[in-house]
């Protein structure tokens, strides 16, 4: 299939340039922050939850995310009253911002607690129960709203947890 040299060159730029693992949607790498306002017009969006934590509030990087959804035209909210490890109160309290400022989809930039914190979010939206319900495995009977994760940080295995 790719016994072109220049097909096969293109190939492996195309794979070393991709960096994206869908589950929800993870977008890392350098650059993904920019491809967040894309994101999540491709779902549809017209008002994003942005779920951070202070931190990474500090370090500027939530300013470059609010421009790049300014620049897809899709507005949003930031939440970001959440702790190490989320409580339930912080991710009920998400969940309540999230509904009423008629939010769409939920854009989460840092590392585990931020992306733990939007997956809770979006599970109680959707089911409109606390979220200490779900504790356990395959509990969640209607998944959340579209979500899009932007990791900050390396090691915290919030990309491939089920946990909210």
């Amino acid at each position: 299939m790719y016994r072109n040299c220049n097909s096969i060159q293109y190939f492996w730029r195309w794979m070393v340039e991709l960096r994206k693992f869908v589950a929800p949607e993870f977008v890392f790498g350098r650059g993904a922050i920019d491809l967040a306002g894309q994101y999540a017009a491709n779902f549809g969006a017209r008002k994003v939850l942005m779920v951070t934590d202070t931190g990474v509030a500090e370090q500027g990087i939530v300013a470059k995310l609010c421009d790049t959804l300014q620049d897809a035209g899709i507005s949003f909210v930031i939440f970001s009253e959440l702790s190490p490890n989320p409580r339930a109160e912080e991710v009920m309290a998400g969940a309540q911002q999230y509904a009423s400022h008629g939010c769409d989809v939920i854009v989460a930039l840092g590392g585990g607690s931020p992306m733990d914190c939007a997956k809770g979010i979006g599970i109680v939206s959707t089911n409109k129960k606390n979220v200490l319900e779900f504790e356990g495995i395959d509990n969640v009977p209607i998944p959340g709203p579209p979500l899009i994760c932007l990791p900050t940080t390396a090691g915290t295995a919030a990309d491939v947890s089920q946990k909210p």
